[in-house]
C-alpha cells in the first residue's frame, strides 16, 4: 500500500502536473498545417494570456489577433463543468468586425496542453491548433 501511494505521488511530481491558470499562460500562433481551412478563415492567428498575479482572485487578461487585422481583448476565465473547462472571454476592446462582441460573455471550447491550444473543427479527429512561443 506504502509504495503505490509513493508511485502515485512521484508520478504527479514528475508529470508536472500545472494547474489550467498556469497552462494557458503565454502566447499562441495558429498552425496552418493543421486543423481545417475554417481555422483560418474564424479562427485568432494569435492569441494571448497573461495574468500577473494568479493567486490575487481577479481574472486575466486576453488578446485575439486575426489575419485581417482584426482584434478584441478583454479579460478571461474558467468554468468548469464536470471534468470539462471552458475558457470565458470577456471582451471589453474589439475593432469594428468584433464590436458586437464588447459587453458579452464568449465561451470556448479551447482544450489546454502544455504547449499548444486546440478546438475541434470539421470532425471528431481534426483540431485547429494553436502553438505556444513563448
Amino acid at each position: 500500500m506504502f509504495r503505490s501511494v509513493i508511485f502515485f505521488l512521484s508520478f504527479f511530481v514528475l508529470c508536472g502536473c500545472d494547474p489550467i491558470q498556469e497552462q494557458i499562460l503565454g502566447t499562441y500562433v495558429l498552425d496552418p498545417e493543421r486543423g481545417c481551412s475554417t481555422c483560418q478563415v474564424n479562427g485568432p492567428e494569435r492569441m494571448s494570456f497573461e495574468d500577473a498575479d494568479l493567486a490575487d482572485g481577479v481574472p486575466g487578461f486576453y488578446r485575439f489577433e486575426f489575419s485581417n487585422g482584426e482584434l478584441h481583448a478583454g479579460t478571461y476565465d474558467f468554468l468548469q463543468v464536470d471534468t470539462v473547462i471552458s475558457v470565458i472571454l470577456h471582451p471589453d476592446s474589439a475593432s469594428s468586425e468584433f464590436a458586437l462582441l464588447l459587453g458579452e460573455t464568449v465561451r470556448t471550447d479551447y482544450r489546454i496542453k502544455r504547449n499548444s491550444i486546440k478546438e475541434r473543427c470539421n470532425g471528431v479527429l481534426r483540431d485547429c491548433v494553436w502553438n505556444r512561443l513563448d
